[in-house]
């Protein structure tokens, strides 16, 4: 059959969207899909990775997401509806063109605004399905009825909750005839449940207040003096981004917690060992879901149409009453303390997971639509149509998944490709040539990449290929990467230099590498704040002259001729322990405002070595974490008894390469 599928937008990565390319992903193993947005750009976001064999309609490709090109609101979306107003006569007139004419089997709305539009919207000979992504209740009360007349048009309604499929209003559609069925919204499941130990705490969503983001962060608080060695990810957008950013700082977490401005894809959620779902309010069970797709346990509140539904105690996750930070610390203690349990949880929380997998909702699905069939409520004729039938194998977009294995090894899956040969690693940029070619497996799909054969590669990035045996290259996609294993360092560490790659996902959606190489390297692990001075400590590898003494230095990016040496070092067994006093930054200051670089130097005469922090999963560090600023007045006679003392603040920051500097502002 055909299907379509109705979504806002294709063109960001929202929910929205996403939950569209899951669902397009889901069916299209038994149907030709074709995912119709109301706005914005044909070409779908990148990190979405619809499959090439799907195709996006765009109903608006000029208008972004949220513009206006028309002043009259909507007359098909119900007024009070949580999008109405997103929409205008504008939209409503496109989507009845487009509906009448589509020629689909069946056409699936995924939000209560383009459900009340396709309930009144002829569409010949299909099947009319609406997708509510949140419960009735979340409705205004006035706006109910009106919900409950316009979806009695519908022929089925998929409620994504089973708490919320016994609503009063569900059984009054169910009476005028209308199939109301439960189904999951579908995930993505990880292969296995056995998985690198990262240390990390996964919290993910929309920064709203109804998140109680503040209560993650209280509770991952309480967890440091028994668990130092956890860290915390936080992941959405939203308005109380700066009021989290701030309160990271107000609890002294800034070495501690990333803060990520986009939504937790499934790597992200597979690379962590806990996820924290501490929001008041949930609409389904999607969060905790998405995190059992990925074998990873869950701490969760016990919300209506939320964990409860999705997992029972101990079956992959505990659960904590709303509100209560010291019942969410204590759970997550409990997680971080026991090593057993977290694994004997992934296990249960992959096999919790099983029944949102892509086979089951397709399932699912499949037998909605033989349930609903032509004719049987008088929405379409008899004609049976003569198009569709299984989908053509997605050969479009050649694309790399990549899993970083504990020992430093890479696993490469590839898809929509055959006939490889090898997968081509290539140095990107001009006068760069450096080649290293991986064989592929005998099945076409496999290869095993050595990171130690990719020291060859210069500081800089790469670029990934698929070679035929003709010699044909290909340019490798980004899949899904998980890099949960690229923490230790112990597979390197008898390389006479650095070397560290990792790999990324470009702007256009291609999978690439950033390799750093370097004969000595400075590793930063932690930044502790005195009254007057920073504390760095770290590792060093490469070729260090440790006979001498090691100092730290500042080197002005405004003038890097000019350094300047800002406290004293201490190293024992490869480790290092620097103090970085502010008054010399503060006597060195020349500009209301400037930058310096922080390095280390054996006083071999060799070049001093920028302090960086590079051996994690973090490929650009300085969009995720930011430190506080340490700000004090000038010390009394510092240029003078007649010059006034000025106050000045002192901020480290990480670069586009993840190395260490400072701003020095002066404040009025």
């Amino acid at each position: 059959m055909n299907v379509e599928i109705l979504a806002h937008t294709m063109a960001t990565d929202s929910v929205g969207a996403r939950t569209a390319a899951r669902l397009a992903q889901t069916l299209l193993a038994r149907h030709r899909v074709t995912v119709v947005a109301a706005r914005g750009a044909a070409a779908p976001h990148p990190s979405l990775r619809l499959p090439g064999n799907v195709d996006v309609v765009a109903l608006a490709p000029s208008i972004g997401a949220g513009d206006r090109d028309d002043e009259n609101t909507s007359q098909l979306v119900i007024a009070g509806d949580p999008e109405f107003r997103r929409y205008n006569r504008a939209d409503d007139a496109r989507l009845r063109k487009h509906l009448s004419a589509s020629g689909a089997d069946v056409v699936i709305a995924l939000s209560s605004a383009l459900g009340a539009a396709l309930a009144q919207c002829r569409v010949p000979h299909a099947r009319r399905i609406a997708r509510q992504p949140a419960p009735v209740e979340r409705l205004p009360e006035s706006s109910r009825a009106r919900w409950t007349e316009l979806y009695r048009e519908l022929d089925a309604v998929v409620p994504l909750t089973q708490g919320d499929a016994a609503a009063a209003e569900y059984r009054a559609l169910r009476s005028a005839g209308v199939e109301v069925r439960h189904i999951a919204e579908p995930v993505l499941l990880a292969e296995r449940p056995d998985k690198a130990t990262t240390g990390v705490v996964i919290n993910a969503g929309r920064l709203v207040s109804s998140r109680r983001v503040d209560l993650a962060l209280h509770a991952f608080a309480q967890t440091r003096a028994a668990q130092p060695g956890w860290e915390l990810r936080v992941f959405g957008t939203g308005p109380l981004r700066r009021e989290t950013r701030d309160l990271v700082t107000a609890l002294g977490l800034h070495d501690h917690v990333l803060l990520f401005d986009r939504e937790a894809r499934e790597e992200d959620y597979y690379d962590a060992d806990i996820a924290l779902v501490t929001a008041e309010r949930l609409d389904s069970a999607r969060p905790v879901m998405e995190a059992l797709a990925q074998a990873t346990p869950v701490v969760a509140t016990e919300v209506p149409f939320g964990a409860p539904e999705a997992l029972a105690e101990g079956q992959g996750g505990l659960l904590v009453p709303v509100g209560d930070v010291h019942a969410t610390a204590r759970a997550m203690e409990r997680y971080m303390a026991d090593e057993l349990l977290r694994s004997a949880h992934r296990v249960q929380a992959l096999r919790t997971a099983q029944s949102a997998g892509p086979e089951q909702v397709g399932d699912a699905y499949e037998e909605l639509f033989r349930t609903v069939k032509a004719g049987v409520r008088g929405r379409w004729s008899q004609r049976r149509r003569t198009s569709g039938g299984a989908p053509a194998e997605d050969l479009g977009r050649p694309t790399a998944d990549c899993q970083i294995l504990p020992n430093g090894m890479w696993d490469i899956t590839l898809r929509g490709v055959s006939g490889t040969r090898s997968v081509r690693v290539k140095e990107q940029g001009k006068g760069r040539k450096e080649v290293v070619d991986f064989a592929v497996g005998s099945g076409g799909a496999q290869a095993r990449i050595d990171t130690r054969l990719l020291a060859a590669l210069g500081e800089g990035r790469a670029d990934l290929y698929a070679v035929d045996g003709r010699g044909k290259e290909r340019r490798l996609r980004y899949g899904r990467c998980t890099l949960g294993g690229a923490r230790d360092v112990g597979h390197l560490s008898d390389l006479r230099h650095f070397h560290w790659v990792l790999p990324y996902e470009t702007e256009g959606g291609y999978l690439r590498l950033r390799v750093w190489s370097r004969p000595n390297h400075a590793e930063l692990v932690t930044v502790d704040y005195s009254d007057t001075s920073l504390w760095l400590t770290g590792w060093l590898q490469g070729e260090w002259q440790l006979g001498g003494e090691l100092s730290v230095l500042l080197r002005r990016r405004q003038d890097p001729t000019r350094t300047l040496r800002a406290g004293r070092v201490r190293y024992e067994d490869g480790w290092f322990g620097a103090e970085l006093n502010m008054d010399e930054a503060m006597r060195a200051r020349l500009l209301m405002r400037e930058n310096w670089d922080v390095l280390l130097t054996d006083d071999s005469g060799s070049e001093p070595v920028r302090v960086a922090r590079i051996a994690d999963d973090q490929v650009v560090r300085r969009d995720v974490q930011r430190f506080p600023e340490l700000v004090r007045e000038e010390p009394k006679g510092l240029f003078g008894p007649d010059v006034g003392r000025a106050v000045v603040g002192l901020r480290p920051y990480f670069t586009a390469d993840n190395e260490l500097s400072l701003v020095v502002t002066e404040h009025h």
